[in-house]
């Protein structure tokens, strides 16, 4: 019989024992012992988790300019989300890139300045009545849920003025690049900490998974942020930005090859909603500690109802475009025949 030769605490291997392997079984057990078959010690890796620091990047100072990293991160996200849109637009629908990108900045700067009066509306009510013109402060608070109410108001004017484009085509390369520019705007929410959350010691999730793995595991949530009050806290900015590293992920995978007409159309809400309800629930509410927190109609947060609609929404549009056919990538079709024409000119 065959026994794993090392110490418990590391993994066992299954090759043949050598003198090497007979002399560590000598010294690590008694004799006349044989030794268990190895297991993980997983209290060691597991110990070196715990709540992550408070951590926290910029303002710079260049010359009379203050940089921030919110602000810088968005930037970025914005600029290669458009970058995309462009290039992508080319290749499926076979418009120039330019147009594409004015397309998705009107989207931008229309989801944008909705998104500040939603956050208004929604979240801070009480300010206009002591400040109207607030509502026209778009430099102001937004709300990421409000912009994409926007972004949709936005392509239905945008559909109006234009009605004989593929506005299947049209939208679906856009929402394709949604989870890239909301990856880098949730990186500048995690870098500032903008959306603080509870406190997170007894988290109810990581609790149950305690009770399943044992008590080698950290006592307290392993992602929560130690913030400056002393409290571990989730941070929903961090959260949401590890959800959409992985639709970022998603879309680039699925997107190397053609998909159905209106496939992101339906299934980035149907993926994104239930997080972003879920999420909430870890919200602080107003006063909360301090905090700036999120004002709540019948116990759910303007984005949970927003949620919510999405996820209807993406089922209706499941239910609409699920048979559609797959996608023709028209600029690739066109490409491809001006290669061939010198060809068969030749001949």
């Amino acid at each position: 019989m065959r026994y794993a030769c090392r110490p418990v605490g590391l993994l066992s291997r299954s090759d043949p024992i050598s003198r090497f392997d007979v002399a560590d079984v000598q010294r690590f057990y008694p004799r006349g012992r044989p030794p268990q078959p190895a297991t993980f010690d997983w209290s060691f890796t597991m110990n070196l988790l715990g709540v992550l620091p408070y951590w926290q990047l910029g303002p710079w100072e260049l010359g009379p300019l203050t940089l921030h990293s919110f602000g810088l991160s968005v930037a970025i996200g914005v600029a290669l989300a458009l970058s995309i849109l462009g290039s992508r637009g080319q290749k499926i629908l076979g418009v120039s890139g330019d147009r594409m990108q004015n397309f998705g900045m009107w989207l931008l700067i229309f989801g944008w300045c909705f998104s500040h009066v939603f956050e208004v509306v929604a979240y801070q009510p009480h300010i206009i009545l002591e400040d109207p013109l607030v509502l026209f402060k778009v430099w102001g608070s937004i709300s990421s849920v409000g912009g994409l109410i926007g972004g949709v108001i936005a392509f239905l004017i945008w559909r109006v003025r234009n009605p004989y484009e593929d506005h299947i085509g049209w939208s679906n390369v856009a929402a394709f690049t949604l989870p890239i520019a909301f990856f880098f705007g949730r990186i500048g929410c995690a870098l500032v900490h903008d959306h603080p959350g509870a406190d997170a010691t007894n988290f109810v999730v990581w609790e149950w998974i305690r009770s399943i793995f044992g008590d080698s595991l950290p006592e307290v949530w392993p992602l929560a942020l130690q913030y400056p009050d002393g409290v571990p806290r989730h941070d929903l900015g961090f959260y949401e930005a590890i959800i959409f590293f992985f639709l970022t992920l998603f879309v680039l995978y699925k997107g190397r090859k053609p998909q159905r007409r209106g496939y992101y159309l339906w299934t980035l809400p149907l993926l994104y909603a239930p997080f972003r309800f879920l999420f909430d629930f870890l919200r602080v509410t107003p006063g909360e500690a301090g905090l700036h927190g999120d004002t709540r109609y019948l116990m759910l947060t303007p984005a949970q109802w927003v949620a919510i609609g999405m996820f209807i929404l993406g089922l209706f549009l499941w239910s609409k475009l699920r048979n559609e056919p797959l996608e023709t990538w028209k600029g690739l079709e066109k490409s491809t025949s001006d290669d061939e024409e010198p060809e068969s000119s030749s001949e």
